[in-house]
């Protein structure tokens, strides 16, 4: 009886031992997949993949990763939910490149909710809230100041990320974050432009004020305008394109 119950306790705790050795597997997997999906994302959003030739070489990306051909290819899945890659049946995969209109529609759409957004937080004038924007506002500043222009950008993409989460709205929270993900390499492609670089930081320097002096509907408009004219310099940028 007695050896029973120690048979009983071994197997359970050998079980136990592999249930978590089979969660720190599953964790490791995930943390590979979510490094990967990041690794191909940045070489996509700084237009380092598909520069040449639209059509993506997995064999060649996953060497360059220093991976094999299958966690590529699960994150190739996950950015083609993104809107950057586009799978082909028995093809492969290759970038995706957006049409005019379907840029347009995109930045329309999320220029709106980012409007919404601003007058929401500039109205409530918690001073928690616009101190967290200041902070990534300076941050941003001093990334343009030294010309950093990946820095720059991470720090750009929170802002606007910030905005839209102090409003405490999960819904528009999570739509925003759908569309800012389609939307990240034209938001990037748009500041290889000095000028539309430069342009980009006056009309935060902008926003930031307007904000923090409570002017709701101005703080709107501003960053309702930086929005479209983003998506319009990314337009200008490929119709310039050979």
């Amino acid at each position: 009886m007695t050896l029973g119950c120690i048979d009983v306790t071994t197997q359970l705790r050998n079980k136990s031992l592999d249930t978590g050795t089979h969660i720190e597997n599953k964790k490791s997997r995930r943390g590979i997949h979510e490094e990967t999906c990041g690794l191909i994302r940045d070489l996509i959003l700084e237009n380092q993949l598909g520069v040449e030739s639209d059509r993506i070489d997995e064999m060649a990306l996953a060497h360059q990763l220093g991976l094999s051909r299958t966690p590529v290819r699960e994150a190739l899945k996950v950015l083609a939910a993104e809107g950057l890659v586009e799978i082909l049946p028995r093809r492969g995969s290759r970038v995706r490149r957006p049409t005019i209109d379907e840029i347009k529609d995109l930045f329309a759409v999320i220029a709106s909710l980012e409007r919404m957004a601003a007058e929401q937080i500039t109205a409530t004038a918690d001073s928690n809230n616009l101190k967290k924007i200041r902070k990534l506002h300076d941050e941003m500043h001093a990334a343009f100041d030294a010309q950093n222009r990946s820095v720059y950008f991470h720090l750009n993409h929170l802002i606007h990320e910030t905005i839209i989460e102090l409003t405490g709205n999960a819904q528009l929270r999570r739509t925003h974050s759908e569309l800012l993900a389609r939307a990240r390499r034209p938001r990037f492609i748009a500041i290889t432009s000095n000028d539309r670089w430069g342009e980009s930081m006056r009309e935060h320097d902008l926003l930031m004020q307007t904000m923090e002096l409570g002017q709701v509907l101005f703080a709107g408009q501003i960053l309702f305008e930086h929005v479209l004219k983003t998506g319009s310099a990314y337009i200008e940028n490929i119709e310039a394109s050979p």
